[in-house]
């Protein structure tokens, strides 16, 4: 059976969208990471009217957006709303090995946010490659939480208005290993200086989550129990009102 793997980040963009361009170029980042763990830079595609149509130009080119993706944003005029926007990019490949990941900027009361989604992609079933990602996601965007968890934990969470614990959570607060005692590690997420703590990336468990696995649904509750007890698990209501 596939495993499809969801990464979330939600995080607030201001009063005023990037460019189109700038836009592209966030989703160029990630891809360039993705890069570095064995995801291959030329093999991500714009989206267009149909599949075909979509894989006639590449996404990216060493150096950034390619002069075809930028094009066909430009020319679809949902991409010229001023409040919102959505840009994205897939790699071509349906079920096993497939990726899809987007960037929606809002400049209103609902954050933004990066949504990415993968099945049986091998690098990122290693949870230090996985780890990495969540830390470069937190670099771009400074954001309030992001989720990390197989599709089939949908529904084992104990707290169904709030974040689930999955196999990774970051939060934006200072959270040290012995409030979470269940955790296999946390890591800490640093500023832009490097000296101050933004906020810390629990991980559940060394080892890829498997959500049929009882002993890693267990701990995931654990740490959203945890949490929860230390008031350092907000609803997803108080992210939105407060964060």
């Amino acid at each position: 059976m596939s495993r499809t793997l969801g990464i979330t980040a939600n995080f607030r963009q201001g009063t005023v969208l990037p460019s189109i361009e700038d836009h592209y170029g966030a989703l160029w980042e990630i891809a360039i990471f993705l890069q570095t763990v064995g995801v291959p830079l030329d093999e991500w595609f714009p989206p267009a009217d149909t599949e075909a149509n979509s894989l006639l130009n590449k996404a990216f080119t060493a150096n950034g957006p390619s002069t075809a993706a930028l094009a066909l944003a430009r020319a679809d005029k949902d991409n010229h709303a001023t409040d919102l926007r959505s840009l994205g990019v897939w790699n071509g490949k349906e079920d096993d090995g497939g990726i899809v990941y987007s960037i929606t900027y809002d400049t209103g009361r609902i954050p933004s946010v990066f949504r990415f989604s993968c099945e049986e992609v091998a690098p990122l079933s290693d949870y230090r490659n996985t780890a990495k990602f969540a830390q470069k996601i937190a670099m771009l965007w400074k954001p309030m939480v992001i989720q990390i968890k197989p599709g089939e934990y949908a529904g084992k969470s104990v707290f169904p208005d709030r974040p689930g614990a999955g196999w990774m959570l970051y939060l934006p607060f200072v959270i040290n290993a012995h409030q979470v005692p269940e955790a296999a590690d946390i890591i800490k997420i640093m500023d832009d200086t490097g000296k101050a703590q933004r906020g810390s990336l629990i991980i559940t468990v060394a080892e890829t989550f498997d959500a049929q696995n009882p002993e890693h649904i267990k701990k995931a509750n654990a740490i959203e129990t945890r949490l929860v007890d230390q008031d350092l698990l907000p609803t997803n209501r108080e992210f939105v009102t407060k964060f």
